[in-house]
């Protein structure tokens, strides 16, 4: 069957001479066309055939069928007399490479697998598809890829990525008009950047983070370009200085904790008298903490059996109760189920494997008025004892719980510093973070008790509340890009608590007021770093630089 055929990989340099059909292999077996092939050393074709040998090529699959081509090569001799190279094979460019085992088109098929998938991954779908490989190969096919060619960009974004987190990291390359990565760079210092601006001069916008180092890199690499700051880490320095002023004011912070709780507290939060024991009702502490917080979380917990019984009576479903209280719907209906308050039990106490044959010596030690942990430690390690001193101190608290002496309830005064009146919720302050982040928070999206613990803080706390003001205003410019309002801004900025954020600013004075006027922002880079780390987890981590990043540029491409 001679002639041209599509299924040779080009026709212009094989002829088709045989197909052979088995169970799961097809072997097609061509040779060259060409009558005159040129040599590789001197140019001048060469007609003489010393001698033929077969090549054997994987081929593209069909129809998840394995294809072998088989090729007759010929030797040519070159016959020139000044020419070094006596013999040479017949090359077949479209073909095959040279020491190729491999047609192009199979290469370049494992060479897309490679790179959407990885090797190992891409092994598996290729031995699928019929055209078996090693996952070393694939990569193999992976790294010889040459890179594609990317023109010099007008707006460049530049930010960095971990290879491996807080070990490791490298630079992105962003050409922000066409949202593409042109380039990685192995570290995140100033150096690395320098070079690559000199190297491609041209970049006239350049927009990176806050960090120092590419601040540098782009003055020293394109003196002439514009800087443009960030601003989503604008905002994020501007939160950080506010949770500074936040922990500067703290006792704000838990005056307004308080007053929010107390606002926000309904009614039925209050114990009744009748639902509490007569130690729990009488204005007393306990001995150890740990009981004084037991309690507390007693009273929490018949608030919210309270508010569920109430909601129950006015015709809520479970399911919207469980919703609007925040419980789980088997809660709601066990509590409904039972038709009082579910008391719990007692937990069970077993003595630590440690004391167990210690058990007599720590009860004597009790009975005889002893109270020091420490000191019980001390005698038991003399017996033999080899554990920690907060196991003594715990089988103590047991034999205090199960045989408390008299006077172990001790009435204190409501003033005593430091301590929690029992019937009185415990109140949880918001940490500085998170009250800076309520301060930035809309109000229209905080919760009633977050619009209650900020009003309550911007009125115990007016430098807070000036802080909260300029906030505002500083994201408000950049989202109006109203770049005249900001000197006024800078200056009120200095003289509140959002000092150091306004010394930042100054220091960099000239990206800030770009970010303010320019469209341009690190944005998208986000998104890139994002498509990264999929690649990464897609190599189970284990990629190096070079095929990472031939991998994203080839995917960007």
């Amino acid at each position: 069957m001679p002639g041209p055929s599509p299924l040779c990989p080009s026709s212009a340099e094989l002829r088709l001479e045989h197909v052979a059909f088995a169970e799961d292999l097809i072997t097609i077996t061509a040779m060259g066309r060409r009558r005159e092939v040129a040599c590789p050393l001197c140019g001048v074709r060469a007609l003489r055939v010393q001698s033929r040998y077969t090549r054997t090529l994987a081929d593209l699959p069909w129809q998840g069928v394995r294809v072998r081509l088989l090729v007759t090569v010929r030797r040519f001799r070159c016959e020139v007399p000044g020419c070094v190279r006596r013999i040479f094979a017949e090359p077949l460019p479209a073909t095959a490479a040279r020491y190729a085992r491999r047609t192009c088109r199979a290469g370049a098929l494992l060479e897309v697998l490679g790179f959407a998938l990885g090797g190992r991954a891409g092994a598996r779908l290729a031995a699928t598809l019929g055209l078996s490989s090693a996952p070393g190969t694939v990569l193999g096919a992976v790294r010889a890829a040459p890179a594609p060619e990317a023109p010099t960009p007008r707006v460049l974004g530049v930010d960095d990525w971990a290879l491996r987190r807080g070990q490791r990291y490298g630079t992105m390359l962003v050409e922000l008009e066409r949202h593409r990565v042109i380039d990685f760079l192995p570290g995140r210092d100033a150096a690395t950047v320098v070079a690559w601006l000199r190297a491609h001069p041209g970049v006239e916008i350049i927009t990176r983070d806050r960090g120092g180092p590419y601040a540098e890199g782009a003055r020293a690499g394109a003196p002439d370009a514009v800087q443009v700051a960030d601003r989503f880490h604008l905002v994020h320095n501007l939160v950080q200085a506010l949770e500074r002023a936040c922990t500067r004011h703290h006792a704000a912070l838990r005056t307004a904790a308080h007053t929010a709780e107390l606002a926000s507290a309904p009614a039925s939060a209050a114990p009744s008298p009748s639902s509490l024991t007569p130690a729990e009702a009488a204005p007393t502490y306990h001995g150890a903490a740990y009981h004084r917080a037991q309690r507390e979380r007693r009273t929490r917990r018949l608030a919210r059996y309270e508010q569920v019984v109430a909601l129950h009576r006015a015709g809520y479903p479970i399911k919207r109760i469980a919703g609007t209280l925040h419980l789980d719907r088997r809660t709601v209906r066990g509590w409904l189920a039972v038709g009082h308050f579910p008391k719990r039990a007692p937990p069970t106490r077993r003595a630590p494997q440690l004391l167990d044959g210690l058990r007599a010596e720590i009860a004597a030690y009790y009975d005889a008025g002893g109270d020091s942990a420490k000191a019980l430690a001390a005698q038991l390690v003399a017996l033999g004892y080899r554990g920690q001193r907060v196991t003594v101190w715990r089988a103590l608290r047991a034999l205090r719980a199960e045989r408390p002496r008299a006077g172990g309830v001790r009435p204190l005064p409501d003033a005593l510093p430091g301590r929690t009146p029992t019937g009185v919720p415990r109140v949880r302050v918001p940490s500085a973070q998170a009250s800076a982040w309520l301060l930035r928070k809309p109000m229209d999206a905080q919760t009633p008790k977050q619009h209650a613990f900020v009003a309550a803080l911007l009125a115990a706390c007016p430098a807070l509340a000036e802080a909260k003001r300029l906030g505002d205003a500083f994201v408000r410019l950049l989202r109006e890009h109203d770049a005249g309002a900001f000197d006024a801004w800078l200056a009120a900025a200095a003289q509140s608590e959002l000092r150091s954020f306004a010394c930042g600013i100054r220091r960099d004075e000239a990206a800030v007021r770009a970010a303010i006027t320019s469209p341009w922002s690190n944005g998208q880079l986000e998104g890139q770093v994002h498509r990264l780390k999929l690649a990464k987890r897609s190599m189970y981590g284990r990629c190096g630089f070079p095929l990472l990043r031939a991998r994203m540029l080839h995917r960007a491409a």
